[in-house]
This record gives C-alpha cells, sequence and structure tokens, in this order.
C-alpha cells in the first residue's frame, strides 16, 4: 500500500479568510488527498440564506484546492439549519459544491483507489473513516488505516486518529490546518497555523489523551479546564459495555466501569486512577448535574446508573 500525502482541515465555520489562508499557504504543494472534515458553513448559528451564501462564496477555494489533489469532505451539525428531522434544512437542500467527492453516511466511496466512509462499524482495515463528530471509542480502538474527524475544536492524535480541530470559530485565536504523511505502519502529523505558530505538546499528567496541538500561547486543555469532557462520554459507553442489555435498568460499579474503560480505551494506571476519581465525585454530588453521564444508584454505595430518560 502506497504512502499517503494528506492536507487535513475541517470547522471553518462559514468563515472564508481562514480557507483563503490555507489556498494561499499550500499553493504550489500536490497532495493526494484533501480532507474537510464539516461544518463548512455556519448555517444553525446564522440562518439558513446565509449558510447557502457561505457555501456558494467557499466553492472557488475548494475548486483551487481540488487541483493540489483529490478532495474528499463531509458536512457537519452546523450545516443544517436548527429544527426538527422534517423542519430543519441542510444547506445543500439550496446548493451544492461542484468540485471534489462528498461522503455521506451509509455510502463509502472509491477515490483514487483509496476507500473513504463515515461509518466505523462496517469499515475495513484499508479504508480511511471521516467523522465529523469525534468519537471516544473509535479514537482509541481504530480497525482503519486512519480515522479523521473534527467537532470538538480539541486537535490532538492518538496513533493513526486525527482531531483536525477548526479553522475559524467564534471568540478564539486563528486555527490551524494538518499536512499529515499515513504509510502502512503510523501517521505522522505536522500542524500549521493559520496566523501565529502552533505547536504538540504530550502532557505528562494525561499522557493517555494523546498529542495535543494548539497555539503557542497555550498549554495542557485538560490542565487548565480538566478531563470531564472527554470522560463524560468514556464513562457512558464503558457502562454500556459493562452492564447487561438494556442498560437503562442496569447498574454498575465504579471499579467495573473502570476496568471496562481501561479494556476499552486506555489501560494505565493514571487513567484508570483519573476515571475512577471523576466517578467517586458523580457518587458524592448532593444533585446530579444536567451533562453528569451515571448518576448514583442511590443505596449510598459506588453504584452508578444512567440518567433517567
Amino acid at each position: 500500500m502506497n504512502a499517503l500525502r494528506i492536507l487535513a482541515m475541517g470547522d471553518n465555520h462559514g468563515d472564508e479568510t481562514s480557507l483563503q489562508r490555507v489556498v494561499d499557504a499550500t499553493e504550489g504543494a500536490e497532495f493526494d488527498y484533501i480532507i474537510h472534515l464539516g461544518d463548512i458553513t455556519n448555517t444553525s448559528k446564522t440562518d439558513f440564506e446565509t449558510g447557502v451564501e457561505q457555501l456558494r462564496a467557499l466553492e472557488p477555494h475548494f475548486e483551487t484546492l481540488a487541483e493540489r489533489g483529490e478532495l474528499v469532505y463531509i458536512y457537519g451539525n452546523r450545516d443544517e439549519e436548527v429544527g426538527t428531522s422534517s423542519t430543519g434544512r441542510h444547506v445543500t437542500d439550496s446548493f451544492e459544491l461542484t468540485p471534489g467527492h462528498r461522503l455521506t453516511f451509509g455510502e463509502p466511496i472509491d477515490v483514487d483507489g483509496q476507500r473513504f466512509t463515515t461509518d466505523p462499524e462496517t469499515v475495513g482495515r484499508d479504508d480511511i473513516i471521516l467523522t465529523h463528530h469525534d468519537s471516544q471509542r473509535y479514537f482509541y480502538n481504530l480497525d482503519a488505516r486512519a480515522y479523521f474527524c473534527g467537532h470538538s475544536h480539541k486537535a490532538r492524535q492518538i496513533g493513526r486518529s486525527l482531531n483536525t480541530g477548526y479553522l475559524w470559530k467564534e471568540d478564539a485565536e486563528p486555527g490551524a490546518y494538518f499536512l499529515v504523511e499515513l504509510d502502512e505502519s503510523e501517521m505522522s502529523v505536522e500542524v500549521r497555523g493559520l496566523v501565529e505558530p502552533w505547536h504538540e505538546i504530550v502532557c505528562p499528567d494525561y499522557a493517555w489523551y494523546g498529542t495535543q496541538f494548539l497555539p503557542t500561547t497555550k498549554e495542557c486543555r485538560l490542565c487548565t479546564f480538566g478531563p470531564e469532557r472527554p470522560f463524560r462520554e468514556m464513562a457512558t459507553v464503558a457502562f454500556i459495555e459493562a452492564v447487561e442489555s438494556p442498560a437503562a435498568t442496569q447498574t454498575a460499579t465504579i471499579e467495573e466501569v473502570v476496568t471496562r474503560a481501561r479494556e476499552l480505551f486506555v489501560d494505565t494506571d493514571d487513567f484508570g486512577r483519573q476515571l475512577s476519581e471523576y466517578l467517586d465525585a458523580l457518587v458524592e454530588r448532593d444533585r446530579p448535574a444536567p451533562k453528569d453521564p451515571l448518576h448514583p444508584d442511590g443505596d449510598g454505595t459506588s453504584t452508578l446508573r444512567l440518567p433517567p430518560t
């Protein structure tokens, strides 16, 4: 299998300047594939007509990028009007990009000999997975050639999984794009800030979180904000895997959840200790918080259950 050179990016949220900066910075370069991970527009945060105008304005930049390699892209949650499944319009209901290859859920595509899919459940070992939302489960347990995602705006890498962070978002420093070399055994990643330099760090306190990519003015996200966000999804998945179906009627101890999480995600003592401390805090709350993934069973022990629906 040939090595691939990939330009990866995502989450420009309708911003034209950030995509133009990628175009300018990569002038003269050639890639096997150019990947965009969605949230191309800011439809859900503005309105449908504005989202369509943004997509039209962005198309020339995608046309230029498509001249430098095979363009493969997906859409994200911000590319759809806020509403129910029956009333929320998608930006492509009015306008669709002409260049490149749009990848949709459940419909793998072959682009110049490489298969791309958005469905981790049916992925093949030689496939490249693209999803907008980042899945902790598949980020850590990849059985594919590579996994690219976005949405969380937290750029990081573990093995052959890469979250590309963002190109532009409200109230944040200018974002970054990534130059990726992918061969049979590893993924090599270089981050390029659009305006200011970005750097990569592996925090010794949270090494299980992988390599983080941030502006040089920033340090470890988990040291700054805590590990609650990744732990919420990890705890839910580990709980469901640890109990019998139907999970909504079952309970599990903290030890059972942590043991299953170590099997699913990261089998290190630091990870297990930190997740256990997080779950202990959930049990000790006087009242569950709205985003708590698990609630105490109420029997005075370290037993947890899913929140009521």
